[in-house]
């Protein structure tokens, strides 16, 4: 108790701090927490181009969605990645609330996921998608961030080696649907249980010979977990890595046969692939088949080639305390770095909503100021929604910008208009797939005859028509 006093001590005083040098700096716009970014326009359509073509594959393939909480109880996520891992000694957004509890938000998806099926006792199997926002208190750099989006797929309650041929077939078509090229699938074993226990062993002694030229955190991890020191980016790590013992040679006859069965249905299925011996995951619950699609592009950075990752992983729900077993394998991809890949050109656009402009009077001194009474305004609005009732692009109406002044009088709210030649230039000078083939307008006049003007953008022609009969005209 008294611990978890000092922390909380500790938090209020970091809190009050942070909060004075809000105070003095509150004449400065506000920003982002570094790491997190704001997603809007290209960045927002691309994520959307994304997810959507995922949906719409993993719907194909008769999957699910399902959305778990971004908080969970720390134990969920220290249980599953490991106490030694960096993600949970390192990465994790973690703090106590006010029941005493300590909480995380979620550094990835399985295992929330894992815990929603064992928690809701879902009847097996299960095929499930997700999306959503991840966190992980890292380094930001190009494509890696510390709020980053993820899409994801699991397959639970099934071992048979199918669906591992299953999960790579639909990673392979989401990579290949999105256009994405220089992709590479890389393909690997962990084998079962007792294959991964032999080979650990073979991996201690092997380590043990050149501690010496072995990082810092590789010593750590040769305590720990030693499979990990494959992962080391170090580059003597690298170097004493390479004369580490084969996997294949600790592989169970069980084991063979479930990769044999991996390999011949994604030849059946013309799916190219290349072994890769040093790919491995370094959790003891992952067994079996893993994976990773990269791609070679520098739109992605240094050490960023990895888009999607996914594994079997049979152990989990042991894992997470569980006494039955509930295998289970998915796959992963980063939106960010997909994001990074994608081209505007490969982006289909949704139509573009006809635009309500408004015909400003003049008004003031000298006539000197453009405005548009609340008559108008009503009249607009009507108009708006009757076009969004006969035409399936939408409508909207095109408001005025507030004025740049500091001060704005309340009577003027809403009532300054630009001329209707500005409005059409600011129309029709914006990006190609973002131009409206019609543009209605509406002033006085139109309002007063319950009349509008189409405008064709494309042959430049426009006519006068009643209320009535604005569906023939924006056909």
């Amino acid at each position: 108790m008294w611990k978890h006093r000092g922390l909380q001590r500790h938090l209020w005083r970091s809190y009050t701090a942070a909060t004075a040098t809000a105070t003095a700096t509150a004449a400065q716009p506000p920003r982002a927490v570094r790491g997190m970014t704001d997603r809007f326009g290209a960045s927002a359509t691309t994520h959307a181009h994304i997810l959507s073509q995922a949906q719409q594959l993993l719907t194909r393939h008769n999957y699910q969605p399902i959305h778990t909480p971004i908080l969970e109880y720390s134990s969920t996520f220290e249980r599953t990645l490991g106490i030694s891992s960096d993600v949970v000694g390192k990465e994790l957004y973690k703090f106590l609330d006010s029941s005493q509890q300590w909480m995380t938000m979620r550094p990835e998806g399985t295992a929330g996921i894992a815990r929603a099926a064992l928690s809701n006792r879902m009847e097996m199997p299960q095929r499930l998608y997700y999306s959503g926002p991840m966190f992980r208190h890292e380094r930001p750099q190009k494509g890696r961030l510390r709020q980053f989006e993820q899409f994801g797929v699991e397959i639970l309650g099934v071992a048979h080696p199918a669906a591992d041929v299953e999960c790579v077939e639909i990673a392979w078509e989401f990579i290949n649907g999105l256009g994405v090229g220089g992709v590479q699938l890389k393909l690997n074993t962990l084998g079962d249980a007792q294959s991964r226990e032999a080979w650990r062993a073979a991996l201690c002694q092997y380590f043990e010979q050149y501690r010496g030229d072995l990082s810092e955190d590789s010593l750590r991890r040769l305590v720990t977990n030693p499979l990990r020191i494959l992962d080391s980016k170090d580059e003597k790590d690298m170097v004493v890595a390479r004369g580490a013992p084969a996997y294949s040679s600790y592989l169970s006859a069980a084991s063979l046969r479930h990769f044999d069965f991996v390999q011949n249905g994604l030849q059946s299925l013309h799916i190219p692939y290349v072994l890769d011996p040093k790919l491995v995951r370094g959790l003891d619950y992952y067994q079996h088949t893993v994976w990773e699609v990269t791609c070679n592009s520098e739109l992605l950075g240094r050490s960023q080639a990895t888009v999607l990752a996914g594994g079997r992983y049979d152990g989990l729900s042991r894992a997470l305390g569980s006494t039955k077993s509930m295998p289970g394998i998915g796959w992963a991809a980063g939106m960010e770095r997909l994001a990074l890949l994608i081209r505007p050109d490969q982006i289909s656009c949704p139509p573009v909503p006809v635009p309500i402009l408004l015909v400003p009077e003049r008004s003031g001194e000298g006539g000197g100021q453009r405005s548009v009474d609340d008559a108008l305004y009503a009249f607009a609005m009507r108009v708006a929604r009757e076009v969004r009732r006969v035409v399936d692009d939408g409508a909207y109406v095109v408001h005025a910008p507030v004025s740049d002044t500091t001060e704005t009088k309340s009577n003027e709210v809403g009532r300054k208009h630009p001329a209707l030649g500005k409005q059409l230039a600011l129309l029709l000078g914006a990006e190609k797939n973002k131009v409206p083939g019609k543009i209605v307008i509406v002033g006085t006049a139109e309002m007063e005859c319950n009349s509008v003007i189409v405008r064709d953008t494309v042959s430049q022609t426009q006519l006068t028509v009643g209320l009535d009969s604005i569906h023939s005209a924006l056909k």
